[in-house]
């Protein structure tokens, strides 16, 4: 079947797709610290669990994509999409702090595979000239499924505990398998060899790609946007238990969050018509960055949420817009690698900032941790963008 054949059905469950892919690392990135706060985690122990997380997929990322590309993305989210649900399912009974890190590893890696292939298979079945439109929409509605996600898990923690939290985790991770069975199986042939030869030659295949100064920048860029999303999944939720909200409220401000990234995705496209796709992934990074780093000099709830909406924002106008950079850029059979790429280099974040926001809350404190990483992840996009004007890339 040619990318430009999906019908309006199989559109609707590629939507549906990123609505469930995504929705279980927001859910994780909510329970998690509450879990651990329950049961009085120090918070070095919690950012090294966090940062578990992103331990597995940083080293089988690649990999991953390479299983799309060979086995197809629909068949990789099925098996992700259940093994997200499964360990989501068994985080009530983890007693400490080694069980936590054991299911944060397996758990990890299977919420990273179920959006990995998820962002595959949509840019996969897009023909070149639909792409900044189907992609806005796709993030878009992964962007509402975050939106409704943690409301409803911090209302359902108020009532029920922390255990339906990650019970509804579970089912999140579970319906994203049943979108995935009646989708066609989209994949172009190119790939070929066993599992083992498909997995083990998979960063002898991928590296080399980062030869391509734009394509390496865009990775750059990935680095820094998931390392500002990085600091909301670990230590936000501490700044905002710690200013007394309640489970609910602190549902309320990841929805603040995640309601703005589906603004920002629904306008992607309509603002780089208006601007240019440079000046959209710059700025907008350098907003969410900005506006992550002030939450902790705020307590007042209007306040959070405003800083939260703007951080948002940057994160939802920058995810489809990045997405759209990929396409461009690469073979349609190479689609899978490139996105494993990606998501190497979200988890490098991911890994990294929840071990150093730890580390420095215990000698700079709060405040002081959330500025030091800030300006470090605003360093970086300046010298991302003086090498990208040096070399003279645009990328629309």
């Amino acid at each position: 079947m040619s990318a430009g054949q999906l019908t309006n059905r199989q559109r609707g469950l590629v939507y549906a797709s990123a609505f469930f892919g995504i929705t279980t690392e927001s859910l994780i990135g909510m329970l998690l610290p509450l879990w651990a706060l329950a049961r009085g985690l120090p918070p070095a122990q919690l950012g090294i669990a966090v940062a578990l997380a992103s331990l597995s997929p940083l080293l089988l990322a690649v990999p991953a994509g390479a299983l799309c590309d060979r086995y197809g993305d629909r068949q990789v989210m099925l098996w992700a999409g259940l093994g997200a649900g499964v360990t989501a399912a068994l985080y009530p009974l983890a007693g400490g702090f080694l069980a936590a890190c054991g299911l944060q590893l397996l758990g990890g890696l299977a919420r990273s595979m179920s959006w990995l292939s998820a962002q595959s298979y949509a840019i996969r079945a897009t023909p070149p000239g639909e792409r900044n439109t189907f992609m806005g929409r796709f993030s878009f509605a992964g962007s509402v499924g975050m939106l409704l996600a943690p409301l409803a898990a911090g209302a359902l923690v108020d009532w029920l505990g922390l255990t339906a939290g990650f019970l509804l985790m579970a089912v999140w991770g579970g319906l994203l398998a049943a979108v995935a069975l009646p989708l066609p199986d989209r994949r172009d042939g190119a790939a070929e060899g066993t599992l083992w030869q498909v997995t083990g030659g998979a960063y002898r295949q991928a590296l080399p790609l980062l030869a391509q100064a734009s394509l390496m920048i865009v990775m750059l860029l990935t680095l820094l946007r998931l390392s500002s999303a990085a600091v909301n999944a670990s230590f936000y939720p501490v700044h905002l238990d710690q200013a007394g909200f309640s489970p609910a409220s602190i549902g309320l401000m990841f929805a603040c969050i995640n309601g703005a990234i589906s603004v920002g995705s629904l306008s992607a496209a309509a603002v780089i018509r208006r601007s240019s796709m440079t000046g959209v992934l710059f700025g907008s990074i350098a907003l969410s960055v900005l506006a992550i780093s002030l939450v902790p000099f705020v307590t007042s709830p209007l306040a959070v949420g405003a800083l939260s909406a703007l951080h948002g924002l940057g994160l939802g106008l920058s995810l489809p817009t990045l997405l759209a950079a990929i396409g461009r850029q690469t073979a349609a059979h190479q689609r899978g690698l490139v996105i494993g790429l990606r998501t190497l280099f979200n988890r490098l974040g991911y890994f990294a900032v929840p071990v150093l926001l730890g580390g420095l809350v215990h000698v700079l404190g709060l405040r002081g941790a959330f500025v030091a990483t800030g300006a470090l992840l605003l360093v970086g996009l300046a010298v991302g963008y003086a090498y990208l004007r040096r070399l003279r890339i645009d990328f629309g």
